[in-house]
């Protein structure tokens, strides 16, 4: 069952007044507080002046491109919500450090579930297995007491797969679940895979997502907690 969206406090960046209007409008009436902005530099001054849980980006903006926020600082989980439906589009987005990406018109309830998946309770944020701590909540992942950067798309495989320990997927598998859509049938995942797997063996030395053939990628199980 997907969690409503409750009790948070949501930034919406979006120049069209009446997706802004109706976007708010939605997030308010389940409780939330939110902040919404039409250009990139009302949504840079918002992130420096305070601490939001989520982020909901257009890409188009009268003043810059949506992309530009990721160079503002540490950002809560940001969902970028444009017309922008090509695959390079997403995953330049992904790359770039977003958490979700989902493809205008796109009605509300849908956001809102989408929006779930990256948010949440701080009691369920944290992940550790094998040395590694990723925290949902903040979007990090350390080694001990180093952090190992990665982008938006590979933090929402390493989350699935630590998640799913010792359990083989395969790429369309992976996209699937992670992202709650069709697989977009290319080689997108298997790419990100393999450069999450060379970033987690660089950091720790381990490989602790191996590859089987025929049946996938598979985080170790080595325990959780």
């Amino acid at each position: 069952m997907i969690r409503q969206v409750v009790g948070r406090k949501l930034l919406i960046v979006e120049d069209n007044n009446s997706v802004r209007k109706e976007t708010r409008d939605y997030f308010l009436r389940r409780g939330n507080e939110v902040v919404a902005v039409a250009t990139l530099a009302a949504a840079q001054a918002a992130i420096a002046g305070g601490q939001f849980d989520a982020v909901i980006l257009d890409l188009i903006l009268p003043d810059g491109e949506g992309l530009e926020l990721f160079g503002s600082g540490p950002l809560p989980p940001v969902i970028i919500m444009t017309t922008l439906s090509d695959e390079y589009d997403m995953l330049e987005g992904f790359s770039s450090g977003a958490a979700d990406y989902v493809v205008k018109p796109c009605p509300m309830p849908v956001l809102e579930a989408r929006l779930s998946l990256r948010l949440l309770p701080a009691m369920d944020a944290e992940i550790s297995a094998c040395g590694l701590t990723l925290n949902a909540a903040t979007r990090k992942v350390f080694y001990g007491d180093r952090q190992i950067r990665l982008t938006g798309t590979e933090f929402n495989t390493l989350k699935f797969l630590m998640e799913h320990a010792g359990e083989f997927f395969r790429t369309d598998e992976i996209y699937e679940r992670v992202w709650q859509e069709p697989s977009l049938k290319s080689n997108a995942i298997r790419y990100h895979v393999s450069n999450l797997r060379q970033k987690l063996l660089a950091a720790t030395g381990k490989s602790l997502i191996v590859a089987e053939y025929g049946k996938g990628y598979s985080f170790i199980d080595g325990g959780r907690s």
